[in-house]
């Protein structure tokens, strides 16, 4: 990583620099509270007095102040690091003491302090911690529109059937389990890591705000929108090495782009995902290599597995899987299944 050019960290609407490019471990074999011992934000070149935020201090007995907190409990291990020496370094560095639940207790961080400025020093540090260590975490939740009609399904079964019996014996990779199951095909509008119940009620309330605030004039002014799913494509530029085949999202007025930038724009300013490309790529995927191994999907030092895919693209350039009229949102919880076979939902949001 050039030293110049450091990752960026949004906190509550301000930037702080995040100088660590060393490889972070996803508490695999990790006891309790542990993480890797190089993984440790620089917190020098954050000037703490200029980051202040208002927050809740209560005075605490005689000369001391006090200021807790809820924090989920996926971060606490974050704050402790290994053997205690994150906790430690804060704690002397802030000049306070920083009390964190123990494993299966419920109860809030607590930061004990002479002076109220240490303490904002303190609960600063652990936001950064928090936020660095979020961007590690496995998505948990993503905004989606189901593309599970009936004239979907059937002609992506038809696509299916084609492709296994022209290419799935002598073509390398082609199997059944690269498909993705029919009743969960959608289109992705935003990845979150929502971890309990606060933080989902925050992506339900923001999708609310959203749909007033930027869905609702599109619509008004342009009526509903319909989308034609037609022709595939893959991610790569390899037809022979591919990891993700797609079909083409076609949206000739230009509105479900708009619609779909302008909800990943807002839960980016609200703290609830974060920017992976400029605009959302609209594609409906009906192939990946990550269906074969879930694990595999969280272990980018394997190399993954492709397929070769140069003949589907070629006979399947133009193939029609069909037409959506936008009705809905779902805010989809990942790795699940309803009843109708489509993800359980965190919310439904009708347009």
């Amino acid at each position: 990583m050039d030293i110049l050019k450091p990752e960026l960290v949004w906190v509550e609407n301000r930037c702080y620099r995040f100088c660590d490019n060393s490889t972070w471990s996803r508490g695999k074999n990790l006891k309790p509270y542990e993480e890797e011992a190089c993984f440790e934000p620089d917190y020098d070149v954050c000037n703490e007095e200029s980051c202040e935020e208002p927050i809740e201090i209560e005075i605490y007995k005689e000369n001391r102040f006090k200021h807790s907190f809820h924090l989920n409990s996926h971060f606490y291990r974050f704050i402790i690091g290994p053997k205690g020496s994150t906790l430690k370094r804060l704690n002397n560095e802030t000049r306070t003491t920083i009390t964190v639940p123990r494993m299966g207790e419920a109860g809030e961080v607590v930061i004990i302090g002479r002076s109220k400025r240490d303490i904002t020093r303190a609960r600063n540090r652990i936001n950064i911690l928090v936020e660095t260590s979020r961007k590690k975490l496995p998505f948990t939740h993503f905004v989606s529109v189901p593309c599970n009609t009936p004239e979907i399904i059937e002609n992506f079964k038809r696509f299916q059937e084609n492709i296994l019996k022209k290419y799935g014996h002598g073509v390398r990779g082609i199997r059944p389990e690269l498909f993705n199951e029919p009743h969960k095909l959608h289109l992705t509008l935003g990845l979150m890591v929502l971890l309990d119940e606060d933080e989902r009620t925050h992506a339900i309330e923001a999708l609310q705000m959203c749909k007033k605030n930027v869905l609702e004039p599109i619509l008004e002014e342009n009526g509903p929108i319909t989308i034609e799913c037609r022709g595939v494509e893959c991610m790569n530029d390899d037809p022979s090495e591919v990891n993700v085949l797609f079909i083409k999202v076609h949206d000739e007025s230009g509105c479900f782009q708009k619609m779909a930038d302008g909800i990943t724009d807002f839960l980016i300013d609200q703290g609830l995902s974060r920017r992976e490309r400029d605009h959302v790529k609209l594609h409906l995927t009906v192939m990946k290599t990550a269906n074969l191994s879930r694990e595999a999907e969280f272990n980018s030092w394997r190399k993954k597995e492709t397929f070769d895919a140069t003949n589907i693209l070629i006979e399947h350039k133009d193939t029609y899987f069909g037409t959506i009229t936008v009705s809905t949102l779902h805010l989809s919880q990942r790795h699940t299944t309803s009843e109708d076979g489509y993800y359980k939902d965190t919310m439904v949001l009708e347009l």
